[in-house]
């Protein structure tokens, strides 16, 4: 009892950590995005994207300048003329120039830092985010967002994406009611239809955003890339010694049996 117990939480542990990887619940847009942040292309291009189109309101105030350039193989000299536009030097950390008060002012609260966001909500979250942006006249600044309803932001990649706009599949459902039929008619989102071209193709555009993508899951955590390097020799070192220990365990017990 206690074991069938046990299965059932763990395949509800399970579950939820499944739900919450790709994303949480059904949205659409909905894809799996697997970030690669060994790949250095992708992190110069997520780090000229995210100094160009978000860092105007966002930090990444635990990443500093010459750690990210020595990771992404950006020499320094073209790191601080590129992607440096505060008067920050190459070592501190790239801190934003909206105070609080401005953005609370502009959006109605502070943009966050988005040091941590990757590990908070998942690589599948920020890409399906940067793809869900849609023209809605009822929000103030005009754009809504389908996979964080109610966004104050506006898409900063507009001029990029193009402008777009939902499409709803609707379906009806009628039920016996004290012996009248109510009906109840859902609308769900479905897909995007294009209002005005961006400077982009779909396929380049969902490019920037996995790019962009990229970077903050680097910046969530840039330690994974010296696992990804240290890691293959410690467990050759672990098979090394574990070799060594069993020859020693051979010669130790040799007498004895």
């Amino acid at each position: 009892m206690n074991m069938k117990r046990s299965l059932i939480i763990l395949a509800a542990v399970f579950s939820i950590g499944a739900a919450s990887a790709s994303g949480g619940s059904a949205t659409y847009p909905n894809e799996h995005f697997n970030p690669d942040v060994s790949n250095q292309e992708s992190l110069q291009r997520g780090a000229k994207y995210f100094v160009n189109y978000c860092a105007a309101c966002h930090s990444v105030q635990y990443q500093r300048y010459n750690r990210l350039f020595e990771d992404a193989g950006i020499p320094e000299e073209v790191g601080e003329e590129n992607l440096i536009f505060t008067g920050a030097k190459v070592p501190e950390q790239m801190h934003n120039a909206m105070t609080a008060e401005s953005g609370e002012k502009w959006f109605g609260k502070a943009p966050p830092d988005l040091s941590l966001t990757a590990r908070a909500k998942g690589s599948n979250f920020i890409y399906n985010y940067l793809n869900a942006f849609y023209v809605d006249d009822s929000r103030p600044l005009g754009f809504n967002n389908s996979v964080f309803p109610g966004a104050s932001m506006p898409n900063p990649l507009w001029q990029l994406q193009g402008l777009q706009k939902p499409v709803y599949e609707s379906e009806k459902h009628c039920e016996q009611v004290d012996g009248e039929e109510v009906c109840e008619e859902t609308h769900t989102l479905v897909d995007f239809e294009s209002v005005s071209e961006g400077e982009l193709s779909s396929e380049q555009y969902k490019q920037v955003t996995a790019d962009l993508t990229n970077f903050l899951a680097y910046v969530s955590d840039p330690s994974a890339l010296d696992r990804m390097r240290i890691g293959p020799w410690v467990l050759i070192f672990i098979v090394f010694l574990t070799i060594i220990f069993y020859i020693l365990k051979k010669e130790y017990w040799r007498d004895i049996h």
